[in-house]
């Protein structure tokens, strides 16, 4: 699965409103699609990168034709 891009989707909290998010990136590991997830949320959210919390991974989608279903075989 070296190299093969895959839909991310995490949990986020914004700190200062206590709002609670989901925010989905693509990418070919969990490491830099966590890193992608943290800038896109508080770019996002218009705010720092201090006042976002990320949470757990919700879930990792893998492209079949023009749509992304959830794999289970996806996570390492």
């Amino acid at each position: 699965m070296d190299n093969e891009i895959l839909r991310y989707t995490f949990a986020y909290k914004v700190l200062s409103t206590g709002n609670e998010e989901q925010i989905s990136v693509f990418a070919d590991s969990k490491e830099k699609a966590s890193e992608l997830a943290l800038e896109t949320a508080y770019d996002y959210e218009f705010t720092s990168k201090e006042d976002i919390e990320m949470g757990q991974l919700l879930s990792i989608s893998k492209a079949v034709g023009d749509n992304y279903v959830e794999c289970a075989g996806c996570a390492s």
